[in-house]
C-alpha cells in the first residue's frame, strides 16, 4: 500500500505523530522529501470526511483511531470489492484528506503514459524540515481527534485500553 497526503503539512504531521516528536528542537531534526505523484486510478472509495464514511456504514472513529484493525480489515474489503484505494480525513492533521493506495507502486519519469497499472509518474518537489507552527495542530496517539469530537457533537466512544 501507499500512503498519500493531499497536501504539504500532512506528510510531515504524519511523521511527527509516528515518531512522537513533541519539540520544536525534535522536528527540526527531521528532513523529509515531498514527492508530488500523478494519481490515475479508477474505483477510489471516499471516505474522505466523516460523513461520507458512516453514510457507507463505515464507522467514523474508526477512521482516527489509534488502533489501525477496523480500517485495515476494511481495506481488505474494499480491495475484495475492487477499489484501488480509499480516501479517508488524516489522523495526525486535521483538516487533511490522506489518500491510501491498495498494491504496490512503481515510480516511473513524470509525464510518462504509464503502460501497467503499478506505475506512478513521480518527481520530487522538495527536501526540508516540517514548518514552523505545524507542531501545534498535530494530534498525537491518544488525543481526541477535534473534527470527529465535532462531527460527533462531542460524544466520542473512546476504546477502553
Amino acid at each position: 500500500m501507499q500512503y498519500l497526503c493531499l497536501d504539504a503539512e500532512a506528510p510531515y504531521a504524519e511523521k511527527i505523530r509516528h515518531e512522537d516528536l513533541r519539540t520544536e528542537h525534535e522536528i527540526g531534526t527531521y528532513t523529509v522529501a515531498l514527492w508530488e505523484l500523478e494519481v490515475n486510478e479508477g474505483f477510489v472509495v471516499d471516505y474522505g470526511t466523516f460523513e461520507k464514511a458512516e453514510e457507507a456504514g463505515f464507522p467514523a472513529e474508526a477512521l482516527v483511531d489509534d488502533d489501525y484493525e477496523r480500517c485495515q480489515r476494511e481495506a481488505r474489503r474494499l480491495m475484495n470489492l475492487g477499489a484501488r484505494g480509499v480516501l479517508t480525513p488524516s489522523a495526525a492533521l486535521p483538516g487533511s484528506t490522506n489518500l491510501t493506495l491498495f498494491g504496490q507502486r512503481v515510480e516511473v519519469r513524470w509525464g510518462a503514459r504509464p503502460g501497467v497499472s503499478s506505475a506512478v509518474p513521480a518527481q520530487r518537489l522538495a527536501v526540508g524540515h516540517p514548518p514552523t507552527g505545524l507542531l501545534s495542530r498535530v494530534r498525537f496517539f491518544g488525543d481526541d481527534h477535534p473534527l470527529l469530537l465535532e462531527h460527533a457533537g462531542g460524544k466520542v466512544k473512546r476504546k477502553k485500553g
